[in-house]
């Protein structure tokens, strides 16, 4: 601490941005094309053309940081930049499976062809509605028919002939009923005899009757089984004959449609169809010709209108034919659904829950298949059972279309679609903590995602700096219509980026942030009839943001200038000082002042942190003070021991704190304590300390000037009071307008310290010196600190009350009152 520099007082060009508009290259933001590229994030760039180059499957990339409106466009851009390869990925439909119902199978066809199948399908089964139908009804097959039905009903009458003659030798007759029932009756006369002669028959003669007709009975059973075996073979003939006919019409349509399109997984299906349809004729007949009475007598099931050509649909679950490059596909909502599809049930007629493969739907997943799925990961982490079926399908390079709900174990779905090959690449933006946190306890994540990229909060400002505001300025005019900023504007929107950066040499690369200002700024410019944003009007939209929030800090001001919290702007005094901190509420955050006081006494307790010992100070304020304590053995137990009894605490503070911004403010009050010197009030101070005495950088800063800049307004600016900061926060100062002015004026005054000792020479006006130094300050310190050790030495009494020995000097202990024991 031997060395001596001064501390420095700073002009308005050193607290704020010195940009000329001129230099832009461009008066109007109307002149430039909107910004649509990454721009200054290198990192991000090189990790695109990497994910985007590789083929490997699990090259997926995670985007960190990245956070505000616009970000999918941008990736979006970025990726599109990027695409080597430009070919369309295919379409990919679903149809009936005729050997297993309940699972689907899926076919790929090149982009747009997916479409066309599907009406080239439909067109087939309007032709086969038309045509087939009318082929039954033609003359060629009503002769076909009638001459099978002779034939049959000719073998029917012999057979049924034999029954008659077998009859007719026992006196009876043979009656057929139309339910198909035979009835024998009694010959007299060879005519059949009327009831009332039968009843006059008497017991012997019905006797002989009975015994007739019992003999009759097997021969009507065989007979009746005959003829339904005639009908039988009939109705097989009949069907034969159809299925000749139905062939004739079928085949060269199905083959058409396999020559066409020329896919081995296609043409198989079109084979099983066309055997499908040829087997099941009856769907194509005129629903009127078949009533549903008639059908069952037939054997056959009757056919619901709705279901009647289900089988044969095709479901189009991607359609790429609108695509021109592959697809980039952004999921906003990535809940299961969404990602991965899902087959939606319908209720029918009777009451029940149905499905079938037309209710297949494609997800995101599947409509970024062979392009890019861009996602918010977090999003997809607190989705029920999203994660683990995404790294499941993105291992498997395959996805299963399946229902999933949280009633999933009172429904059952019974199709089980085929799965269908998956080529995408997945981009998903988010938190670092997420990516560090999943990448250490989840492996799948680290194989999955093996290409990151951090998004720079802040980059360097330099000549292409206003050129890229601009740009983003015209981007939003475009898209939402916003007015043109002139240069001088949008230099404005600069010094907005460095503040929000707190850096003089960078700018913010939050985008949105400045977007917001910009869209306040064109909002208050139109409401004065401008068809130009003026720099005046982004003041304007500051200004108003920090008036819609800054009304806790509104309330502070106004109970310090009641008196309710005490703080002092003139004059001097003993042991206390103004320290600054921070307040952030989240959307806004003010710096306020705080008095700080230190006591000190004769002791041995050390430095007593009143924060710490109340439970309201956190572990960063804690090593503060412990610092402290290594800087006063530095500075003044060299050649004694260090011995006081103190404490330091900040005034009418009722929360917690913590931080080490507020040291230089605990030491110097302290020192101040010790050597009975008085410490300027009208100058607040802020910086953290080491052990060395050296002042270093603190957070907030430009809050903290403004802060204690607008408590001393409200009291009235003295053109004394000021700000001292630690030298190497300098090049973080963008302060307000109305403080760069005030500092212009000379009303108010912002200082830079590199050490203690130029802190204590500012707080003081007198020369810190050495400790060595007579009526220097530190040597003022040297002095009562070692009068305290003195003290102690005279009493030989710590102030805890128990006996005091400083090393070197010699023990003197009472003689003991007490007998000696036995044996002493």
């Amino acid at each position: 601490m031997t060395e001596q520099t001064e501390y420095r007082k700073l002009t308005a060009e050193d607290v704020t941005l010195k940009l000329d508009p001129k230099s832009f290259g461009f008066k109007s933001t109307q002149e430039l094309e909107p910004l649509t590229e990454i721009v200054s994030q290198p990192r991000v760039v090189r990790a695109l053309e990497l994910g985007t180059g590789i083929r490997h499957p699990n090259y997926h990339i995670y985007l960190s940081g990245l956070i505000g409106t616009g970000r999918n466009d941008l990736i979006t851009h970025a990726l599109r930049e990027r695409i080597l390869d430009d070919s369309i990925p295919d379409d990919w439909i679903y149809v009936n499976n005729f050997e297993e119902p309940d699972c689907p199978i899926a076919i790929s066809l090149p982009a747009g062809q997916g479409v066309q199948f599907r009406s080239d399908m439909e067109s087939l089964i309007e032709q086969l509605q038309e045509l087939l139908p009318k082929a039954f009804k033609e003359e060629d097959f009503g002769k076909e028919k009638e001459k099978l039905r002779q034939v049959y009903r000719k073998r029917g009458e012999e057979v049924f002939d034999k029954l008659q003659k077998l009859a007719s030798q026992h006196q009876l007759t043979v009656q057929q009923m139309p339910n198909g029932e035979i009835l024998f009756i009694p010959l007299k006369d060879n005519r059949p005899m009327t009831q009332q002669e039968i009843e006059q028959l008497s017991p012997e003669e019905m006797q002989e009757l009975e015994s007739h007709q019992d003999e009759l009975v097997g021969m009507a059973g065989r007979v009746l089984q005959e003829q339904r075996e005639i009908q039988r073979q009939l109705s097989s003939d009949v069907r034969e004959v159809a299925r000749r006919f139905a062939v004739q019409i079928i085949e060269p349509l199905v083959n058409e449609l396999q020559q066409k399109f020329k896919f081995p997984k296609l043409k198989s299906w079109l084979s099983h169809f066309k055997e499908h349809v040829i087997n099941h004729l009856n769907l194509f007949r005129e629903i009127s010709d078949v009533p549903p009475q008639a059908a069952m007598l037939a054997g056959e099931t009757a056919i619901d209108p709705e279901q009647r050509f289900l089988e044969y649909r095709v479901n189009v679950v991607v359609d790429n034919s609108h695509l021109k490059e592959p697809p980039i596909i952004v999921e906003d909502a990535p809940n299961y659904r969404n990602l991965f599809g899902t087959i939606e049930r319908v209720v029918d007629r009777a009451g029940r829950v149905i499905t079938n493969f037309s209710r297949i739907k494609s997800g995101s997943l599947l409509k970024a298949n062979g392009g890019y799925l861009i996602l918010n990961l977090m999003d997809a982490l607190i989705e029920p059972f999203v994660w683990k079926e995404l790294k499941r399908t993105l291992k498997n390079q395959s996805l299963e279309i399946q229902i999933q709900d949280q009633f999933s174990m009172f429904s059952v779905s019974a199709l089980q679609p085929e799965p269908i090959p998956l080529k995408v690449r997945l981009v998903a933006f988010g938190e670092p903590l997420i990516y560090h946190l999943l990448y250490l306890h989840d492996e799948d994540f680290r194989e999955i995602f093996r290409v990151k990229a951090d998004f720079d909060d802040e980059q360097d400002r330099d000549q292409e700096t206003a050129l890229i505001y601009g740009r983003l300025i015209r981007q939003l005019s475009e898209k939402e219509g916003l007015l043109p900023f002139n240069a001088a504007a949008v230099a404005e929107l600069v010094r907005v980026g460095s503040r929000l950066a707190d850096h003089q040499k960078k700018v913010t690369s939050i985008f949105s942030h400045i977007g917001d200002v910009a869209r306040e700024a064109s909002f208050w410019a139109s409401r004065d009839k401008k068809k130009l944003v003026q720099p005046d009007y982004v003041r304007q939209a500051i200004q108003e943001r920090i008036f819609r929030s800054d009304m806790v800090a509104e309330k502070i001001r106004d109970l310090i200038a009641e008196g309710t919290i005490l703080i002092q702007l003139e004059g001097t005094r003993v042991s206390q000082i103004n320290g600054l901190a921070v307040a952030d509420l989240g959307d806004y955050a003010f710096g306020r002042p705080s008095r700080l006081t230190a006591s000190v006494g004769v002791g041995t307790a050390g430095i007593i942190n009143i924060e710490r010992e109340s439970r309201m100070s956190g572990s960063t304020y804690d090593k503060a003070m412990l610092i402290l304590e290594g800087l006063l053995r530095n500075l003044y137990a060299s050649e004694q021991p260090l011995t006081l009894s103190a404490s330091i605490a900040m005034e009418q503070s009722y929360g917690g704190i913590d931080g080490d911004s507020a040291s230089v403010a605990e030491l110097l009050c302290l020192l101040s304590a010790l050597a009975e010197v008085p410490l300027r009030q009208d100058i607040a101070v802020t910086g953290s300390i080491n052990q060395w005495g050296e002042v270093q950088a603190i957070g907030g800063v430009n809050e903290k000037v403004e802060g204690f800049f607008d408590v001393c307004h409200a009291f009235g600016l003295t053109g004394t009071q000021g700000v001292c900061i630690p030298a190497s926060n300098v090049q973080n100062l963008v302060l307000r307008d109305d403080v760069v002015q005030a500092i212009q004026q000379g009303k108010f005054h912002v200082w830079s310290v590199t050490n203690l000792n130029q802190a204590i020479e500012l707080f003081t006006g007198i020369p810190a010196g050495d400790a060595s130094v007579k009526n220097s300050f530190h040597g003022l310190v040297l002095d009562r600190l070692t009068e305290i050790a003195e003290l102690l030495l005279e009493q030989k009494m710590t102030d805890t009350g128990r006996l005091l020995w400083i090393p070197g000097t010699p023990l003197d202990f009472p003689s003991d009152p007490r007998p000696p024991l036995p044996g002493q």
